[in-house]
């Protein structure tokens, strides 16, 4: 085996939106790279095809098959805590996770949509993600080392606990990670789809609070923002509306849209100990769109 395919040798991987789109690449990309994962949609038949494409995929590279699926509605706790239930049964700990399930919502003016659409985008979009993120820092921190017993340590004439210590000490031991879907909607706005444009910059600051908050828990947080990328919600947008899509797929200066499994290799990286210092960033992958 290459170091490329060691690159998450034995690393438990969850991804949300597993499906289809950025999280089905994702899922496979990580199985490709030695990861054990599991695949979580609402629809559990589309997560059950990613899992057996992820099991075809490792025997015909002669590795091991490790990936399973589970259906999960991200907005509702009891199953995304379901969810978790399956992954710690199936592989017994959590070391990274893809929170890429979303919605586009419905097309219009602020003044002409409906607060059905708001709630429906927020629930999924924005409440989807931070539910997962809850469960799947709380399982990461119940696989923390027992902190230190407090002892009494005389520095410089100040008393230091040791359980101070190992909170003011550089964290170097741990590598958790958790990617969020941003969007480049998430750092400009979108024109017509407020809604969504609005969950995806939440979701940036739901990356960036967290990324403070546990970062001497050794997890990392840091959110991707494509721009459009060919994937079925776009190919959804190309369907209802092709001239808003045409307009957009127009502008982009290096002449195409983004792929999948362009986002997926970026996950795999951020997964990775290549850039255990990289947390709290967002990643703008727009083909210089915004430079």
């Amino acid at each position: 085996m290459t170091q490329q395919g060691l690159l998450l040798q034995d690393r438990v991987v969850l991804v949300t939106g597993a499906g289809s789109g950025i999280g089905r690449a994702a899922a496979l990309h990580c199985a490709s790279l030695g990861a054990k994962v599991l695949a979580a949609d609402l629809n559990r038949c589309a997560a059950d095809e990613t899992a057996s494409l992820a099991v075809k995929q490792s025997l015909q590279t002669g590795g091991t098959p490790q990936c399973q699926a589970v259906a999960v509605d991200v907005a509702n706790e009891n199953s995304v805590e379901a969810m978790l239930s399956v992954l710690v049964e199936s592989f017994g700990r959590l070391d990274c996770a893809l929170n890429a399930a979303g919605i586009e919502g419905e097309r219009g003016r602020i003044h002409e949509g409906n607060i059905d659409n708001f709630d429906n985008v927020m629930r999924v979009n924005l409440r989807g993600v931070y539910l997962c993120m809850r469960a799947e820092v709380k399982q990461m921190l119940k696989q923390q080392q027992p902190q230190p017993q407090q002892r009494e340590q005389q520095l410089g004439g100040e008393t230091m606990t040791a359980a101070h210590e190992a909170e003011c000490a550089p964290i170097d031991y741990l590598n958790y990670s958790i990617v969020n879907m941003s969007s480049s909607a998430g750092q400009g706005g979108m024109p017509e789809f407020a809604c969504y444009s609005a969950s995806k910059h939440a979701i940036i600051g739901l990356t960036r609070s967290a990324a403070q908050e546990y970062a001497r828990d050794g997890i990392r947080f840091n959110a991707l923002c494509p721009s459009t990328t060919d994937t079925p919600m776009v190919g959804r947008f190309t369907d209802r509306w092709p001239e808003w899509q045409a307009r957009q797929n127009a502008s982009f200066p290096v002449g195409r849209i983004g792929t999948a499994e362009e986002l997926a290799q970026l996950v795999g990286f951020l997964f990775s100990t290549q850039c255990t210092m990289m947390t709290g960033t967002t990643l703008t992958v727009d083909g210089a769109l915004s430079a």
